[in-house]
């Protein structure tokens, strides 16, 4: 007993600083302190600012999970992390305001995304629970960024629960509620689809509660809805010994977060599902800087940037899913985690809006970041290809990576919390030329590896 107890410690120490966090979302004021054993915000000794995409975090947890650790079996947790530091600058009029992430344009401009394609594709999001104001604040959003309008009316944007039906849609958390971390998630994956894809149709699915159960359900009912790209913001530990029939939806491309607390360490992190299922694109997180005329990427790794926890990408080598034949690293005997990635770190953040942003925080213009980022802008680069009928595309991936832009810096290893990479495959922990845990094959330039 001892034993357990010993090597259980750490994580039973970041669990106790992660519910401090999420026991003040609910709160406006209540967070405006620092955390138990925070310390004091580190120094920015890179040399980046504003001017860059990069914001230091001004005050101790003001970097947070929105959705809290998983409590049962089965359940599933968002990867969506929030700023609750700054505020908009020089805001005008139907315009997304400076000082608060990534726009739409940014985002394109970073990735050689070309904004009119994605005609005639549908991205499908997968998230728990309601949001009263989704198509409202992805209206204001859209006409921010200068993007098209995607409303129900027009038939770009359906609301759906996890049967695919527009009735009834589970109902919206209290902002009480530690679950309101759920309709801040799917604020930023409908913004960030957008943000990749334009030009797409959007359909989200909430599911009624945050299982695997349900959420599953719902990936099953938006490939029987037509979705080209089918897009997963959570994941939960390895538990199921192999992947669901949900998950294999030939003509339907599948993509998912890899998690947000780092990988291949013995306490903390490692290889989550649905992310490790062998059907599904897993996507890693970097963060992405702009200087010197050049966008820049290195690992997402802000867990000693800021005083408390903030969070690193995730990777891992599964314990469960057989490896496929397509995946050729020789490290690890079952499937690597993870395949690609995409911005993610919320001291890069990307620009969101909703209205009960305005409510609890006192602006309607947020900064997130997490894989819960990256795989909804993946999503939309994959619609953008327009391959998702006619390819497998992690196996794609692995076979054509050479356009894509590789990651060769930074690792996800929380020295302080976890110790080293337990793992002998030292590649799952920490980026190098070639494949990656963290990164994966890298970030896309353009759509010709997708």
């Amino acid at each position: 007993m001892q034993k357990l107890l010993s090597r259980e410690a750490p994580f039973l120490i970041r669990s106790i600083v992660r519910a401090v966090a999420f026991s003040c979302i609910g709160a406006l004021t209540a967070c405006s302190g620092a955390l138990p054993g925070s310390g004091v915000v580190a120094p920015n000794s890179e040399g980046l600012g504003p001017d860059d995409g990069y914001y230091p975090v001004t005050r101790p947890g003001a970097v947070r999970q929105v959705c809290p650790p998983a409590e049962a079996p089965g359940e599933m947790r968002c990867f969506a992390w929030m700023r609750t530091d700054l505020r908009p600058q020089m805001q005008f009029p139907n315009a997304i305001p400076r000082g608060v992430g990534y726009s739409p344009a940014q985002i394109q401009a970073a990735y050689g995304l070309d904004p009119s394609k994605g005609g005639g594709q549908t991205v499908a999001i997968v998230d728990a629970y309601g949001n009263d104001t989704a198509e409202s604040d992805l209206a204001t959003y859209r006409k921010a960024a200068g993007l098209p309008a995607c409303t129900i009316a027009n038939k770009c944007l359906r609301i759906l629960n996890e049967d695919g039906r527009p009735s009834p849609l589970p109902p919206q958390p209290k902002t009480s509620s530690l679950k309101i971390g759920w309709t801040f998630e799917e604020t930023l994956d409908l913004d960030a689809v957008s943000a990749a894809c334009p030009k797409c149709k959007i359909i989200l699915l909430e599911a009624s509660k945050q299982t695997s159960t349900s959420l599953y359900k719902a990936v099953a009912s938006a490939a029987r809805l037509g979705a080209n790209i089918i897009t997963n913001s959570y994941g939960g530990g390895e538990a199921l010994p192999a992947a669901p029939a949900q998950f294999n939806q030939p003509g339907h491309l599948i993509v998912a977060s890899s998690g947000d607390s780092g990988g291949g360490t013995k306490h903390f992190g490692g290889p989550q599902m649905p992310c490790t299922y062998a059907n599904v694109v897993c996507v890693g997180g970097t963060r992405l800087t702009h200087k010197h005329g050049k966008w820049h990427e290195v690992v997402w790794n802000d867990i000693d940037a800021c005083g408390v926890q903030c969070g690193a990408t995730g990777s891992g080598c599964s314990t469960i899913v057989h490896k496929p034949s397509w995946q050729t690293d020789a490290g690890c005997t079952f499937r690597s985690e993870t395949d690609i990635a995409a911005t993610a770190s919320p001291l890069s953040p990307f620009a969101t809006y909703s209205a009960l942003f305005q409510k609890m925080y006192g602006s309607g213009w947020q900064p997130f970041g997490g894989t819960s980022l990256s795989a909804p802008l993946v999503a939309g680069m994959f619609a953008l290809a327009g391959n998702a009928s006619s390819r497998h595309a992690a196996e794609e991936i692995w076979q054509h990576h050479a356009s894509l832009d590789d990651v060769v810096k930074g690792s996800n290893i929380d020295q302080s919390v976890t110790g080293p990479c337990a793992s002998s495959v030292t590649y799952i922990c920490v980026a190098g030329p070639g494949y990656d845990g963290p990164t994966g094959w890298g970030t896309p330039n353009g759509t010709g590896a997708l």
